[in-house]
Formats: structure tokens, sequence, C-alpha cells
């Protein structure tokens, strides 16, 4: 038998209530050459009989098990066990376009591309949870052009519509694993890093002008959690990664500046919310290794926003 077209690995935690929905909406995919590797991530509610029952009407779906280990090392136990040409990583909690994987394998085959990216719908927009997402390129990239990744990440970075989440990108599996491109187990905002090192990394990329993802917020979901020291500590670990990868490839020191600036100065003002030590503690940090990294209005912001006026 050969192998797959595409590859899709959903981690799943903890999401009985929407699992079904994720699951389905990619055994319904147009795109039928495909295994789906699901990785329970040692959850305790009912999510995995309820993708046992789905395994049942669906050899494509391959289910693993094991300990809770986060997000990161779930994801790359899906690259390790992956045989598709293609790899897509589904989050358990939203689903996909039927025509999604279709119309992107067809634009990669094409094209000879590294990985396409498209954008994505909230699907609960009327709740409020103090989180700012954009998902809308379309105004500022072309779906007709061919991008260089350092291009094309500084012309989302320059018009502040850059988005790290890896569900809006399917990959090129060789690309993945020649480049050595994994999850950096232990962390939140994973993200962060992966896919910023996937656009430096990539030479072919393009885009496709559909929002095929279609993204659920939860208020128990580590997305809209609330933001605690271990967020700002986890975004200091993707910046040191980032900045010793900078330091191996020169050429991208300019665009990682960049970026590390609009991540951290973001993350500075959401910092205003931290107890008065953990405050400290960040500003100690900016002040120390990542002072050029952050505005001086929302360093003073992290420190006296009872006093600023924002």
């Amino acid at each position: 038998m050969s192998n797959p077209k595409v590859s899709i690995v959903i981690p799943v935690y903890n999401t009985e209530v929407f699992v079904e929905e994720a699951v389905r909406s990619i055994m319904d995919q147009t795109l039928r050459d495909t295994e789906i590797i699901i990785i329970n991530d040692g959850s305790t509610d009912t999510s995995l009989d309820i993708i046992q029952k789905l395994s049942e009407e669906d050899t494509r779906i391959q289910i693993y098990s094991q300990e809770n280990q986060g997000l990161s090392a779930t994801r790359n136990r899906g690259i390790a066990l992956a045989s598709g040409r293609y790899i897509y990583f589904m989050d358990s909690d939203d689903y996909l376009e039927p025509k999604a994987l279709e119309t992107c394998l067809d634009k990669c085959e094409k094209n000879n591309l590294d990985f396409v990216f498209f954008d994505a719908d909230i699907l609960n927009k009327e709740h409020d949870f103090s989180i700012n997402l954009t998902y809308d390129r379309d105004d500022y990239t072309d779906e007709n052009e061919l991008y260089n990744g350092i291009d094309l990440l500084n012309i989302l970075l320059d018009n502040k519509c850059y988005t790290p989440s890896a569900c809006l990108n399917f990959i090129n599996l060789n690309h993945l694993r020649q480049t050595k491109n994994l999850f950096l187990p232990g962390i939140i905002h994973e993200d962060q890093l992966f896919t910023c090192i996937l656009y430096l990394e990539a030479r072919r990329i393009m885009r496709i002008n559909d929002r095929f993802f279609k993204r659920r917020l939860r208020e128990d979901s580590i997305m809209t959690r609330r933001f605690s020291r271990r967020n700002m500590d986890c975004y200091f670990i993707v910046s040191d990664h980032l900045l010793a990868y900078a330091n191996d490839h020169p050429i991208t020191k300019a665009t990682i500046d960049k970026y590390l600036f609009q991540m951290l100065d973001a993350a500075a003002w959401l910092s205003y919310r931290l107890p008065l030590k953990d405050r400290l503690y960040v500003a100690s940090q900016y002040i120390r290794k990542y002072r050029e990294y952050v505005s001086t209005k929302n360093l003073l912001i992290l420190l006296f926003k009872r006093l600023i006026k924002a």
C-alpha cells in the first residue's frame, strides 16, 4: 500500500464536547488519501471513548495514547509517525472546511511549495476573552504570488497581520524534517517559535484566499487562560531560541529583531495584570536582556499602569 498524500495530526486532551466535530471535519474532507493520526495526551474525560468510536467508522484513523506530555511533545510524536507527503496540524476543539486539504494539496503540488497558508474565522466572536486575534492577511498578500519566507514574514510583520498558529499552514513533510523544525516541549506559545522558524526556513510559499480554519475560543483553553508569569517565562524562552537562531543565521537577524519587538512589546503591556512581584521580575528581564524589544511606554505601563494613560 502506498503512503498517503497527507498526514493529519490531532492531539487530544480533554475536549470531549468538541472532539467529534473536529475529527469529523477531517473525516469528511473531499481529499480521501489521508491518514488521521490522533494522539490522546492523557485525557481524563471521555475524549478517548469518542475517538475510539469514530475509528470504527473510518479505517484511516490511527489512535495513540500516552501520559500527558503537552501539545509540543504530542505534535512531535505525530511528526515522527507521519508517512504522508504533507502534514497538517489540527486542533481537537476546532474544525476545518471540507475542501481545505484538497485545495492545499493541489496548490502545493502544482507549485512545488514548502508550505501553503490560509486564514481562519473565529466561531464565537460574541464572547469577550480579552485577546485580539488577527486572521486576515488577504489585504497584504497575493494568492498568485510565490514568496520567500523571510520576505513574506517581513510583509506580515510590517502590516501587523502575522499570526503564528500552526493550524493555518499545510506543510511539505520532507521540508519540515530536513529543517529539523520541531515544537519545543514544555512551554506554551510553542507556535510562536515553530511557525517563525517555518517561515524563515522556507523558500517557496503561497497563500490560499480562503478561511478554511474555524477557531473556537474556550474559557478553559491555553489561548484564553488568564495571563500569568508562565506566559512571560515562555515568551522569554522563545526569544532566546530565536536569538540563537539569528546568531547561526545572520541573514535573519533583522527580521527576528522585528518579530521579537512585536511579540515582547505586546507581552510587556499584557504583563501589567501580573502581581507586583512578578511585574518586577518581568521588568528586570526586559531591562537586563530584552531592552531593545520593548517600548519605554509599555515598560512603564508594565510597572505603573495606574499612573500611565495607555
